[in-house]
């Protein structure tokens, strides 16, 4: 475990956490989403959608399942407590709670410019599989990155 980790509580996200988890996602991810969003996640799929927090939420993982595989939908992290080792934590929590259901294989789509998110997934035994051309709302393209489980 890495060090000072332990003060941070991993847990199933709650109805009233979507007011923090939409400010982080709006401070921190490029496409804009909806508060009713991130509800319809967790209706979906409850146990794949994890925040971590100390007093407050810092950051938060939200997935989908379907069929033995889960797809990773947002991963963020408050820009004032990056580089802690949160994303790490929360990812590994997400990956345990998935083979915990059975679940084979998880998926995402990461920007390619985003070198930084790109090694960071690669770092956890991800590889890039495809290429999605014009994927975001920005028409900025996307690897499709995989893990088997």
């Amino acid at each position: 475990m890495v060090k000072g980790l332990s003060m941070y509580l991993v847990r199933e996200f709650r109805e009233e956490d979507v007011y923090d988890v939409f400010r982080i996602a709006y401070e921190s991810l490029t496409e804009k989403y909806s508060l009713e969003l991130f509800m319809d996640i967790y209706y979906a799929w409850p146990s794949g959608f994890l925040v971590a927090e100390i007093k407050d939420i810092v950051g938060f993982i939200a997935g989908s399942q379907y069929n033995g595989t889960a797809r990773i939908l947002m991963l963020a992290v408050d820009k004032n407590n990056r580089g802690k080792g949160i994303g790490s934590l929360l990812l590994r929590k997400f990956l345990f709670q998935c083979k915990k259901e059975g679940i084979k294989s998880v998926s995402l789509e990461v920007r390619t410019s985003n070198k930084s998110a790109i090694d960071f997934y690669v770092n956890r035994g991800f590889q890039i599989i495809s290429l999605l051309d014009k994927y975001y709302t920005n028409g900025e393209s996307a690897y499709i990155m995989w893990k088997m489980l």
